[in-house]
């Protein structure tokens, strides 16, 4: 029985793969993850770099044996830019929604209306920006992206055929953007392949670099990305690829910066993975959530 449940786990960590969110400028704080274990339901864990402080904060997913005909989604957590809220998805059955939680566990709340994925805080922490599913006629399976206000009001379009933003400290959504493509062979099908583009609310998106799970450096100038190279940096409106940090591996997903900027956390296989966001030297992490991990943020403090 655990095998099976750590199977599944592995399956949907490959089918969902959410990219980690941005962090705002700041000292380093808590890293937040969303945990898979054998015997509940996800949950949102938070804990030191070096593995201290670790504990569960709360969410609508129920504690318990894992019931794979209905199972819970705690995933793609992004901490507020003064990081004192935790918003998150959840999905449930096949309905996400967004929630939002305080940094130490109390008013757990629903965002009303927000049904979607991989919220990122705007930087004056009164919006969100997430993917809500968008299928055409021909079941190609696109994304686009909408905001919201933290307490569910406001709804608005953003673009079409988007998915995994992240919102920048200096007001600039990256996202991956989505086009048509047909696989071939005789059961064909329709597979969005993915670009990264930046916009700015009521501007033109205008392309980045080529690849997935793009997240912003704390100053708002640089992204990180995986390409089919590995991990990379790079300068928006730079020429080039950007810098390699890691190089591609089995299951490398989800990079995602330390609020001082210093640090670049990402996902290879089922544990986070830490480097240095200069030249990608590889560096000891202390935190351990329990079961597989999921995507992280990671929580500015005040300097």
């Amino acid at each position: 029985m655990r095998a099976n449940a750590v199977l599944l786990a592995v399956l949907l960590m490959v089918v969902l793969a959410p990219p980690a969110a941005a962090s705002f400028p700041g000292r380093n704080g808590l890293i937040a993850v969303s945990g898979d274990g054998d015997t509940d339901h996800d949950t949102i864990w938070v804990g030191r770099a070096d593995g201290s402080g670790l504990r569960a904060l709360p969410s609508p997913c129920p504690p318990g044996p894992i019931d794979v005909l209905d199972r819970c989604f705690a995933d793609a957590p992004a901490w507020s830019p003064d990081g004192t809220r935790l918003a998150f998805t959840v999905i449930r059955g096949s309905t996400p929604q967004l929630w939002v939680v305080n940094a130490d566990g109390s008013g757990l709340r629903e965002v009303p209306g927000a049904h979607g994925y991989s919220p990122a805080w705007s930087p004056s922490g009164e919006r969100l920006v997430f993917s809500v599913d968008a299928p055409d006629a021909r079941e190609c399976h696109f994304r686009d992206l909408y905001t919201v206000a933290a307490d569910g009001t406001g709804l608005a379009l953003l673009v079409r055929r988007g998915d995994d933003p992240d919102w920048s400290s200096r007001g600039e959504i990256a996202y991956e953007r989505q086009r048509v493509h047909w696989t071939g062979g005789p059961a064909s099908e329709c597979e969005p392949v993915h670009s990264l583009a930046v916009l700015r609310p009521g501007g033109a998106p205008r392309r980045v670099a080529a690849g997935s799970d793009p997240s912003w450096a704390p100053g708002g100038r640089a992204i990180a990305f995986v390409s089919t190279g590995g991990v990379r940096r790079k300068q928006v409106g730079a020429s080039g690829p950007g810098r390699r940090l890691v190089r591609r591996g089995l299951l490398l997903y989800e990079p995602g910066w330390s609020p001082d900027g210093r640090l670049i956390v990402y996902r290879r296989g089922g544990r986070l993975r830490l480097t240095a966001a200069s030249r990608g030297r590889v560096l000891p992490l202390g935190f351990d959530a329990p079961g597989l991990d999921f995507s992280s943020s990671w929580q500015p403090l005040p300097r």
